[in-house]
């Protein structure tokens, strides 16, 4: 499990000195602090990271750590070309289409059937900021091409994609209203933008954008299999468990709109966003002003920027929902720190942030002290803990409902264990009455209590990088249990219209209920509620996530469909052809 950056943004965020102010930092003192946030990193193992900071326009520093290419031993540099997660770029899209705008290719508020009538009549008052704003009702294409697949980087046609769109008969969220993460927005956006310009959008963003800013080593990615020069390939890892590379790219409208950049590239962006004149500013200025706030995110805004309030001085961090910060600025003082390195997940955010704390004389919090001196528990004295627990008080930049997590505690070879998320499985060690630790990566506390003898039994998580914590509550209700005679109601073969597909349920010799798919592993599938059931689902090799099947009976009591649901698929319709 890939250790959490957000608890940077509570180091920034929580822990401001407000009597302080910025400094006027030496070259010297701000080298030292720069090798020593690196230090890790500064060797022939490592991915590579480059580094430069800025006041009013003017460099302050710059270095680079690590390596490039780890297996051909070539070092990173300011002009290593590095493809920045999926959603980071979001922010060139959206200011890709606003100049589309002011050059009279479009208009944002066209609706989307104006480029492709043959969308659904319920989707006939969308317009393209709903697409920006991931308020279209369109369905996730990756998060439903999972019911059929077990891999998010599968090929995808757009002729494919848009027969998905074209057939969905109901929008997932209300149209223009609702909030769903959904890659098919940016995806269909880039359609109509290529539709309105007559050119590939690559090839538009090229000519357009990048290249009369000298912005030469930029572009947006037409295939991850082009040969790009200085290319730094993204490493996945730690230093902890080695590293290895990145999982392949998804290819398809809604999953092929990467972006490649250098540090070097990223000084000249630099310049034309902090210039108030400039057209790149102005539609910055456009943008902010009708676009959302994502759910879950502290002040996130759809285009790829948060925002945080530090010692009085408005930062702006250039990043994505996984919180790759590869740009940071303080307008008030002409800060900036880019950080732009080939370190999969959230790359070198941490770092970033520590950057800002830094040039701002802001003190990080102290962070929780966790107990981690183990004691001996029998298995006897664990088995009050096992059992369901439910998150308290979730919720989800992938969709703006309240999210359903669940996280089972059990005992294995004597140990406590936890399904703490989808697949991800974890040994507990007892360091106190009611108290465990856990320690990869980075150091968690679980800490378990009881208000009475009678209420349900309360799991307090506690992380030790500041990472705000979680609260779940086991399950008191006994768990739904059907018979096995129940259970046999269930099987029988399901067809999804929308998908063309179609799922079977059948019981094995346990007595279980197993999921089976013409393209995918069987799955046992677990009672979770009334008519209710759980499995763990994959969206990439040994990555799981949680969904549901809640099954739907006519007056008599006999099955007749059921609704599959998890975090971007809210209410897909499977209708029960045979028994």
């Amino acid at each position: 499990m890939k250790k959490h950056i957000i608890f940077c943004l509570l180091l920034i965020f929580g822990a401001a000195n407000l009597g302080a102010q910025s400094i006027s930092v030496d070259s010297d003192l701000l080298g030292k602090k720069l090798d020593s946030l690196f230090k890790q990193y500064d060797n022939v193992a490592s991915p590579g990271c480059a580094v430069s900071i800025f006041q009013d326009g003017k460099v302050i520093a710059k270095k680079a750590y690590g390596m490039a290419s780890i297996e051909l031993q070539v070092p990173f540099s300011q002009g290593s070309v590095v493809t920045i997660p999926y959603s980071e770029a979001r922010e060139f899209i959206s200011i890709a289409v606003v100049l589309m705008e002011h050059d009279g290719l479009l208009k944002l508020d066209d609706k989307v059937r104006t480029y492709f009538p043959d969308l659904p009549e319920w989707s006939a008052q969308l317009t393209l900021w709903d697409l920006l704003n991931h308020r279209s009702g369109f369905v996730d294409e990756w998060a439903t091409l999972l019911l059929m697949y077990n891999s998010m980087t599968n090929r995808f046609e757009t002729e494919q994609f848009l027969r998905l769109l074209y057939t969905q008969p109901t929008p997932q969220i209300e149209p223009g209203k609702g909030y769903l993460y959904s890659n098919s927005d940016f995806g269909l956006l880039r359609l109509i933008m290529e539709k309105a310009s007559g050119e590939t959008l690559p090839d538009w963003m090229k000519k357009r954008l990048f290249e009369p800013l000298g912005m030469i080593n930029t572009r947006m990615q037409k295939s991850p299999l082009d040969i790009v020069p200085s290319h730094a390939f993204m490493y996945a890892g730690s230093t902890d468990d080695g590293y290895r590379h990145q999982d392949l790219q998804k290819t398809s409208p809604g999953g092929d709109y990467y972006v490649l950049t250098s540090a070097n590239d990223l000084e000249r962006w630099l310049a034309v966003i902090s210039d108030s004149d400039s057209e790149i500013s102005q539609a910055i200025t456009k943008l902010l002003s009708n676009i959302r706030q994502i759910p879950g995110k502290e002040n996130h805004y759809v285009i790829g920027y948060s925002k945080a309030s530090i010692n009085h001085h408005e930062v702006i961090f250039h990043e994505g929902v996984n919180g790759y910060t590869y740009l940071s600025r303080i307008p008030s003082n002409g800060y900036a720190v880019i950080t732009l390195g080939n370190k999969d997940y959230d790359g070198f955010a941490e770092e970033n942030k520590a950057m800002v704390n830094f040039l701002l004389n802001v003190s990080p919090p102290a962070f929780p002290k966790l107990i981690t001196t183990p004691i001996t528990l029998d298995e006897t004295a664990l088995t009050k803990y096992t059992g369901n627990y439910r998150w308290l008080n979730q919720t989800s930049w992938e969709g703006s409902r309240q999210t359903r997590k669940l996280s089972t505690f059990y005992i294995d070879e004597g140990k406590l264990k936890v399904r703490y998320s989808g697949n991800y499985l974890i040994e507990l060690i007892p360091v106190a009455k009611d108290v465990f630790y856990y320690n990869e990566g980075f150091g968690m506390q679980v800490s378990f209590s009881q208000s009475s003898p009678t209420s349900p039994m309360q799991a307090e998580v506690t992380y030790d990088d500041g990472y705000p914590g979680v609260v779940m509550v086991k399950a008191i209700e006994p768990p739904w249990q059907p018979t096995k005679e129940a259970l046999t109601g269930f099987t029988g073969t399901y067809y999804s219209e929308h998908l063309d597909f179609y799922w079977n349920i059948s019981m094995n010799e346990a007595g279980q209920l197993v999921l089976k798919r013409t393209t995918l592993p069987d799955l046992s599938i677990e009672p979770d509620g009334l008519d209710q059931f759980h499995y763990i689902a994959e969206k990439g090799r040994g990555v799981g996530f949680d969904q549901w099947l809640l099954f739907q009976k006519d007056g008599k009591g006999n099955v007749v469909g059921m609704t599959v649901w998890s975090m971007r698929v809210m209410h897909h319709e499977f209708v029960k052809v045979n028994d």
